[in-house]
């Protein structure tokens, strides 16, 4: 029971956003907890702990009281609501969609429910569904809320390739000053503007001003180095580029990777896929696209997935997530034990949803694509999970693959990006590795070379689709045709068929790249 000199329940959850807003956050999540401690079958304890600590990116921790509060009050559609979110954070795609379908049907006039709808489809690649949400919760919103769904609304059109009504948004966009940079970059990016167009002259302005945050300028300075790229002017693109770099926290650690690679090569042979014979799903289904970022992993999807009896999944994080609940430790042989301990069944049922959630991403399709880049790591895990897999693994030339890579906004967690040193020693223990998986894996490796594919590209995707189990089909040539949605930074490459305009551009670079080349000389082939 509540002393009467304390606040009640609903005056103790509203002071919390007011701690949260004071940068008191341990503050807040103590008082949080300690009122989910006195009430702890009460939805709104529950719910009030559950949204602080997603505020405190503890997401995992607010699993469960955001269920408590949905068990509590099923009919809750704001709880629903937060619950699908936290799902969907997770990529628990399935276990997302029917909380928020539930919400939507309980209150589909509370413009977070369609909302929501509109991020699912989203995440899931349905742009047109996404659309169709969005609108709805655009026409319900707030004016606090309403830019906030104009973002996501905006991103679905340029997904879908709808540039002219994209640019639209984004230009009303700019007229919100919490918005502004975010759009002004990309209306930069919707087409290939040249140093004589208005926006540059308005990226400039926005660069020279002093309240620009790191990630601010990161942004702006890609988008003004691109615009000077697509006027020949290379230099000032690749100073522009290197100083968006310059601006991000870069934790990169060499070593450690190394160590990371010498690990997995050491501990990763014959005898363990012999050890854990019968752990996986037998199933054909995944086909995992590997490689470096900017590699062609992107298009290789939409190849495939023009298929009639191809899919595309996007860059799912359930294999990382699946080796990291296993075990958190590094070294391979931590989560060999942990398999052990787990025994088939356990591996198996991890590996069994993997494939169902394929299947919900892409009903009926044969093959669909995982075209997470970096799953080159785990290359070995997924072995174990899924023997029948298949992995195709994408290699363009490194100079081109770094300058790419260097003039989009790469995650921190791509750190070995920022410059072009470490780009070039990071790529030598990569094909260290994937070395090391084509001698351990050889039947179940295709590598595909980007130059190779964009010289011959009915010769090369009529090979893959071979490796892959899948008849010839004309319509892979066609795959720019689909209108599907596309959320990587390879957007305007995919709307085109196979060519070889990408091929060679690190040449207007050369003197820049003049270390890459000399580390990775073998590699370079000339």
């Amino acid at each position: 029971m509540l002393n009467p000199r304390q606040p009640t329940v609903a005056e103790a959850i509203a002071g919390l956003p007011r701690l949260l807003q004071l940068g008191r956050l341990a503050e807040a999540e103590a008082a949080a907890r300690s009122l989910q401690r006195q009430f702890p079958e009460r939805g709104d304890a529950n719910e009030a702990l559950a949204l602080v600590l997603v505020n405190l990116n503890k997401h995992a921790e607010a699993f469960p009281f955001a269920e408590a509060a949905v068990k509590a009050e099923p009919r809750n559609a704001g709880y629903l609501i937060n619950l699908g979110r936290l799902f969907l954070q997770y990529e628990l795609i399935e276990e997302a969609l029917p909380v928020l379908e539930k919400a939507f049907r309980i209150d589909p006039s509370m413009y977070q429910a369609p909302w929501a709808m509109g991020e699912f489809f989203h995440k899931t690649g349905n742009g047109q569904r996404a659309i169709r949400y969005l609108k709805q919760a655009i026409a319900a919103s707030p004016p606090a809320d309403k830019s906030d769904i104009e973002k996501l609304y905006a991103d679905c059109l340029s997904s879908l390739d709808e540039i002219d009504e994209a640019e639209r948004l984004y230009q009303a966009l700019a007229a919100h000053e919490r918005h502004r940079q975010f759009a002004l970059v990309q209306i930069a990016g919707l087409r290939k503007h040249k140093t004589d167009s208005s926006i540059f002259e308005t990226l400039q302005q926005e660069l020279r001003t002093d309240a620009n945050s790191p990630a601010d300028l990161m942004r702006l300075h890609l988008a003004v180095g691109r615009i000077h790229e697509n006027s020949g002017e290379y230099d000032k693109a690749f100073d522009h580029f290197k100083q968006s770099k310059s601006s991000l926290a870069n934790e990169f650690d060499l070593g450690k990777f190394t160590t990371t690679v010498d690990n997995i090569i050491e501990d990763y042979q014959p005898d363990v896929l012999r050890r854990f014979e019968g752990y996986g799903d037998p199933s054909r289904l995944p086909v995992f696209v590997v490689g470096m970022p900017r590699s062609g992993t992107t298009l290789t999807e939409q190849i495939i997935a023009a298929h009639p009896k191809g899919g595309g999944a996007g860059e799912l994080k359930r294999v990382g997530r699946m080796q990291q609940g296993l075990s958190e430790e590094k070294r391979p042989s931590h989560l060999f034990a942990r398999l052990t301990e787990g025994g088939p069944e356990r591996c198996r049922e991890l590996a069994t949803r993997y494939v169902s959630l394929l299947k919900f991403l892409a009903p009926g399709a044969k093959r669909v694509v995982d075209k997470m880049p970096h799953n080159f790591i785990a290359l070995g895990f997924i072995a174990i999970l899924f023997p029948n897999a298949r992995i195709v693994h994408c290699v363009r030339n490194p100079a081109d693959n770094f300058i790419s890579a260097f003039q989009n906004p790469m995650h921190v967690n791509h750190g070995y990006s920022y410059a072009v040193e470490d780009y070039a020693l990071y790529y030598k223990e990569y094909l260290r590795l994937m070395r090391h998986w084509q001698w351990l894996l050889p039947e179940r490796i295709f590598t595909l070379r980007y130059e190779e594919m964009a010289a011959s590209p009915e010769e090369k995707i009529r090979q893959m689709l071979e490796f892959l189990g899948l008849p010839w089909d004309s319509r892979v040539l066609r795959f720019h045709e689909r209108g599907a949605m596309v959320k990587t930074f390879s957007r305007q490459q995919v709307r085109q068929a196979v060519h070889q305009g990408s091929v060679e551009r690190w040449r207007n670079y050369e003197e820049q790249l003049r270390p890459l080349a000399g580390i990775l000389k073998d590699e370079m082939g000339n």
